[in-house]
């Protein structure tokens, strides 16, 4: 499979999850086509022409012309200098490696993180917030994290991919999809009623089970077993953590139950006072979870082999 096809197939499995209606995706692309427009000069030049039609600017080869033909990919939650360069080891010791992947975004990927983070407001329109309240919600929340993001040298791990010549590409967001979407749905269909039994649902799940195993399991942040679960918002996609203000305009809105990745110590303290339980599942378990969902639609198209590395463990579902 041509590193290309990898990428559009990630691109399009991301695009298949996205819990947003197509009508507001197109409406994100069509706004950024007519910036690119707009834009004239060392602008233009300098445009991601790829967020024309991908609108997952944290999800990019970073390296590689997208013509090379992959077999043996080596995976990680997060790679950087170190896991490329054992990337390179594994080839000299006759472990062939044709491509790098990490789900946390690198390089220009990384430095665009905010850009995704637009794809929350979306989502909580669907529990009833205005298009005018969530966005305002979440505009200084992206500013926040562009600066954070702004000072960083987020190119190290591309440079060093390109001097050893290595295929190198994040997933991130077209990931966090899958995860939000899976469990969304299955929370909705088995509509657990205690607390205890949203935990007992994702315990039964391969890759919490094996976080589990690693002493990163799910586990109550805010509640009690007892506690009745009510309406669950799986909040695991759209770049970063939400703005502290969301929780009490989704709690007016009738969500009872967060199920997250993790939480941020200001958020938890605002949560808990809008009476907001939150069951954290688990970050590099939920990761995995969506990117083996990611490759199982992108392995209906071949076989890959897959090298486990940085917190990546491959689990197949038939």
């Amino acid at each position: 499979m041509k590193l290309e096809t990898i990428y559009e197939l990630a691109v399009s499995k991301g695009l298949k999850e996205d819990q947003r209606s197509q009508k507001t995706i197109d409406a994100g692309i069509k706004k950024v086509k007519a910036e690119y427009k707009k834009s004239t000069g060392a602008d233009k030049k300098a445009f991601d022409k790829e967020r024309l039609k991908n609108p997952y600017a944290d999800t990019r080869i970073l390296c590689g012309s997208g013509s090379e033909e992959i077999k043996n990919i080596m995976v990680g939650v997060d790679i950087g200098v170190a896991e490329l360069l054992l990337a390179d080891k594994l080839h000299e010791k006759g472990v062939d490696v044709d491509l790098v992947i990490s789900h946390h975004p690198s390089g220009r990927a990384l430095a665009q993180l905010h850009e995704v983070m637009a794809i929350q407001p979306g989502l909580w329109q669907k529990y009833g917030l205005t298009e005018e309240v969530s966005e305002g919600l979440m505009e200084d929340r992206m500013k926040e994290v562009a600066r954070g993001v702004s000072s960083g040298n987020n190119t190290r791990a591309q440079d060093a991919a390109q001097l050893l010549g290595i295929p190198f590409m994040c997933t991130h967001t077209v990931a966090d999809n899958c995860v939000a979407s899976y469990l969304q749905k299955l929370f909705n269909a088995k509509k657990p009623k205690k607390l205890k039994n949203v935990l007992s649902i994702l315990k039964g799940i391969p890759e919490y089970a094996d976080g589990m195993s690693k002493g990163a399991g799910p586990y109550l942040l805010i509640g009690k077993e007892k506690d009745d679960a009510g309406k669950i918002f799986v909040d695991m996609t759209g770049g970063t953590s939400p703005p502290d203000k969301v929780f009490g305009r989704l709690s007016q809105s009738g969500i009872k139950t967060m199920v997250g990745m993790h939480c941020k110590e200001s958020g938890y303290k605002l949560a808990k006072t809008e009476f907001i339980k939150y069951v954290i599942a688990g970050h590099i378990a939920s990761d995995n979870l969506g990117m083996n969902l990611l490759f199982d639609a992108i392995e209906k198209k071949g076989r890959l082999n897959f090298i486990e590395c940085s917190g990546f463990r491959r689990i197949r579902r038939k």
